[in-house]
């Protein structure tokens, strides 16, 4: 008697699911080891956005929502350097966008512990897809965290 699947076909079907499971993670988004995987149009709007910084556990206002065009330099300096590395230490890279203008929102954040601080919010989002950003303080010894 012939098997009706060869080891070939058996390969290929399962090559196809895992790729089919991960098509279905890009375009659902969800968090993979505390990297958020995000659908293309993730951060098209105010509500996704403030969605998307609740999920990393910040309470952003979106009545105080500012957006600006900037653009990712072609050579990073020392400074936008250190900047990058805590980028990617969540998970993304400025570098992969230099050259490129993206958005720069900036939200308050409600949340913070200390009321006594003014607490922003920086999303860069580039294509509707959050491409890194931070939460720092504006005081004159303040501090800046990743976004998780």
């Amino acid at each position: 008697m012939k098997k009706w699947i060869t080891p070939k076909t058996r390969t290929f079907l399962i090559v196809l699911a895992v790729l089919a499971f991960i098509a279905v993670l890009l375009i659902a988004g969800c968090d993979i080891g505390g990297v958020k995987l995000l659908a293309r149009d993730a951060a098209s709007t105010t509500e996704k956005r403030i969605g998307y910084l609740a999920d990393c556990g910040w309470e952003a206002d979106p009545a105080t929502e500012q957006a600006q065009q900037i653009l990712i330099p072609d050579h990073f300096t020392a400074v936008y350097e250190k900047y990058n590395q805590l980028q990617r230490q969540q998970g993304f890279d400025l570098s992969k966008y230099a050259g490129r203008n993206c958005v720069l929102y900036t939200y308050s954040v409600v949340n913070y512990p200390d009321k006594e601080q003014t607490v922003i919010a920086d999303l860069y989002v580039y294509k509707n897809q959050v491409i890194g950003g931070d939460v720092h303080s504006t005081n004159l010894n303040g501090f800046m965290i990743g976004l998780r």
